[in-house]
């Protein structure tokens, strides 16, 4: 996955080359853990995801700065 862009939740999902991610222009810092293959965001602390694209559904879906987009 080079290059994928969704509309989720109201939200535009963007990752470019794997590793820059966007929602709604703006970018996400996260971190990976190569050790465990996950990812985890200051978004949603204290949970680590399998995926890039799992992590920025679940900012989208539950964080309140994203969440709001969808009214």
């Amino acid at each position: 996955m080079s290059h994928h862009q969704e509309t989720f939740e109201g939200c535009t999902i963007e990752i470019k080359d794997d590793i820059d991610l966007t929602i709604n222009g703006k970018v996400i810092d996260y971190e990976q853990d190569t050790a465990k293959k996950k990812f985890s965001s200051k978004y949603l602390p204290y949970t680590q995801y399998d995926s890039l694209l799992e992590m920025a559904r679940a900012i989208a879906r539950h964080t309140v700065e994203f969440s709001k987009s969808k009214k």
